[in-house]
């Protein structure tokens, strides 16, 4: 009897482990474990659209897929550049099949009307690259729509094949991916807001992919696997914005149409264990500034240290909470050599601490239990 009610248990549980596919990541759906997300990263820099562009990324799992959340708001008050049409763009790379490889010009996308026809150079390898493009305020509330290109190699896929998947609302209408040729039973979603001003429910981009699509027999994905990912707000012709995931700090210019990401210092992708959350992106900066809290799951006795390597520098300081929220600033002002400060009481949540020093930026994932 207890045996039975404990396989009950367990089913119940991954039964209620699902998310709805409606473009926003809710108060319900984040947290911590399987069938929640978690905050991977902000986006706080320059948007060259006023009010437009990157918010966040999330990212989560259940026993049977993996469900990503770009928040942004990605509806042009504009009709130019491109007509007025904007795109959120996700990067994705797993361990289970072999993609363009890394410091390698991507493939770019085989139909002539996509963003993703572009040729960027990325710091990792890359399996996916995912799309939704929208219209501007002046077109209809239907004025969606969502794309995908494999660079994966060895399928029956040619690299760079771009796939059209359907057209969506602005209003977090559900599309399913149909096609036979790969990631069929993926959803898409996007949830619009006038602003980001506006946007205080993590709108925006959302989809779901098969973990059984994404890995294999011997390579599955599931707890302990580590995806990278990319993402970045683009015009209709695939001219990247200032505003991409990880943040490249001071920037204030467009990174054109066919960016070279290895060349900007440190790993410009985020590395998320399933299980766990985000890896440091960017581990040669920490290594360099000495940055670690302590201990970790945390109290309001741990202890955030770190050093500032030359000379006396700028210094932001600051614990960010799951729906992306600053919730305590702890340091903003010129320093110079080591530092400790105490991380204070938290309510039990997980937490990113985000120290940036000069224009070099990284951050640490924090459990409050």
């Amino acid at each position: 009897m207890l045996a039975a009610i404990g396989v009950f248990t367990i089913a119940s549980l991954t039964a209620r482990a699902q998310f709805v596919v409606d473009g926003r990541a809710t108060a319900a759906e984040i947290g911590t474990g399987m069938g929640k997300y978690q905050l991977a990263a902000t986006y706080t820099g320059n948007h060259l659209e006023a009010d437009r562009g990157l918010s966040a990324l999330y990212v989560g799992y259940t026993a049977t897929t993996l469900n990503i959340m770009l928040v942004g708001s990605a509806e042009s008050a504009t009709t130019t550049p491109s007509g007025g049409y904007r795109s959120l763009m996700l990067y994705l790379n797993t361990p289970a099949r072999p993609g363009a490889p890394a410091g390698t010009a991507l493939p770019g996308g085989s139909d002539p009307q996509s963003p993703l026809k572009h040729h960027p150079t990325m710091d990792n390898p890359t399996d996916y690259g995912f799309r939704v493009s929208v219209g501007p305020t002046s077109t209809t509330a239907n004025d969606v729509y969502f794309s995908r290109v494999s660079y994966v190699t060895g399928t029956t896929v040619t690299p760079g094949t771009d796939t059209f998947i359907a057209a969506g609302t602005k209003a977090g209408g559900q599309v399913t991916c149909t096609t036979a040729m790969d990631l069929g039973g993926s959803k898409f979603a996007y949830n619009n807001t006038a602003t980001l001003t506006a946007n205080t429910t993590n709108s925006g981009f959302e989809l779901e992919i098969p973990l059984t699509d994404l890995g294999t027999a011997t390579v599955p994905i599931t707890t302990g696997t580590n995806i990278e990912l990319v993402a970045a707000y683009t015009d209709g012709d695939g001219v990247f914005f200032s505003d991409v995931i990880p943040q490249i700090t001071g920037r204030t210019t467009t990174l054109g149409s066919n960016p070279d990401f290895s060349a900007i210092p440190g790993n410009q992708f985020l590395t998320l264990q399933l299980g766990t959350g985000v890896l440091a992106s960017r581990s040669a900066v920490a290594s360099g500034f000495n940055f670690q809290v302590y201990p970790n799951p945390a109290s309001a006795t741990s202890i955030i240290a770190y050093t500032v390597p030359v000379g006396r520098q700028p210094v932001s300081l600051a614990v960010y909470n799951a729906l992306g929220q600053r919730v305590r600033a702890l340091a903003s002002a010129e320093q110079a050599g080591p530092q400790q400060l105490a991380l204070g009481t938290l309510p039990a949540g997980a937490y990113l601490v985000k120290l940036q020093i000069g224009d070099q930026l990284t951050s640490q994932k924090v459990v409050v239990q």
